[in-house]
């Protein structure tokens, strides 16, 4: 079977590649190492790089339809063998040259950076941390849709059903979306987020149900906290934790946020929330002091 791409069909193809490598490396928004498998992480590579190439084709593209001598570095040589295509950067340059600077100063640079670490990525050591590049990745893909719908006269081709789905998750993220503490929330709940914790370091203590003050067991402190006589009735002689809290956030070594989950109770090593030991407010909230 024989088949050709022309550039921007090309462009496609790697545009839909690279969804299936994002869809991998995702792991549905998880970024916790503990929780995340590094045969899907390390997807997150050429996910990158492919949605790279796929920008890198769609400008070429673009200067193909103006002059199809434009795709290449030196338009003046002789010997068309021996041309060249233009750079990344070049073909940035060029369009911007051709279109009322269609790209403008800050993408442009943003863009520039993603080709660099595309060259990294494919001629040296591999240095990748999912939740920076998740973001990398999302930003790149939505310049990529908004410089598509400004040079193109046609949609951009999925060749799968769940294409337009992805494409509205990476978008959306784009967004609205940032990832506090390996966890991926909503942009506009990071400042309360913030100030949740700050406030929470403070309140050291519970008081329990005699009027008395406990100090709050640490997220990471579980294990020194529990009795021996606990540990020999329950046969416990380990503790897991992971680096953030699953269901509050903290970190180790840090208080859990009000009405967490998995913080247990200091005097009987239950789960606090649900444990009769410590005083709780009309609201139920579990009653909390500082110094």
């Amino acid at each position: 079977m024989k088949f050709e791409l022309n550039l921007l069909e090309n462009s496609y193809d790697y545009i839909n590649s690279s969804f299936d490598l994002y869809e991998v490396a995702n792991e549905y928004g998880v970024h916790d190492k503990e929780k995340s498998s590094f045969e899907n992480k390390v997807k997150w590579k050429l996910a990158f790089v492919t949605m790279v190439q796929a920008f890198e084709l769609l400008l070429k593209e673009s200067l193909f339809r103006i002059n199809e001598n434009l795709v290449y570095d030196d338009i003046d040589c002789e010997k068309a063998n021996q041309r060249k295509t233009v750079t990344f950067q070049q073909a940035i340059n060029r369009i911007n040259n051709f279109s009322n600077n269609v790209i403008g100063l800050e993408n442009k640079e943003f863009l520039i950076k993603c080709s660099h670490i595309r060259n990294k990525f494919i001629h040296y050591k591999v240095d990748i941390q999912s939740e920076k590049i998740k973001s990398k990745y999302c930003t790149l893909y939505t310049i990529y849709k908004e410089i598509h719908n400004k040079l193109m006269d046609d949609d951009i081709k999925f060749y799968k059903d769940n294409g337009k789905l992805i494409e509205d998750r990476i978008l959306e993220y784009n967004k609205d979306w940032v990832i506090f503490r390996g966890v991926e929330v909503r942009k506009n709940y990071v400042k309360g987020l913030t100030k949740d914790i700050e406030i929470n370091s403070k309140y050291k203590y519970y008081i329990t149900q005699n009027g008395e003050k406990i100090e709050r067991v640490r997220y990471g402190d579980e294990l020194s906290r529990m009795s021996e006589e606990f540990k020999k009735r329950y046969n416990i002689s380990s503790y897991t934790n992971y680096e953030i809290c699953d269901d509050c956030g903290a970190k180790i070594g840090e208080f859990h946020l009000n009405n967490c989950d998995i913080e247990i109770c200091p005097i009987c090593f239950g789960q606090a929330i649900t444990c009769e030991c410590i005083a709780k407010n009309e609201n139920g909230d579990l009653i909390v002091a500082t110094d």
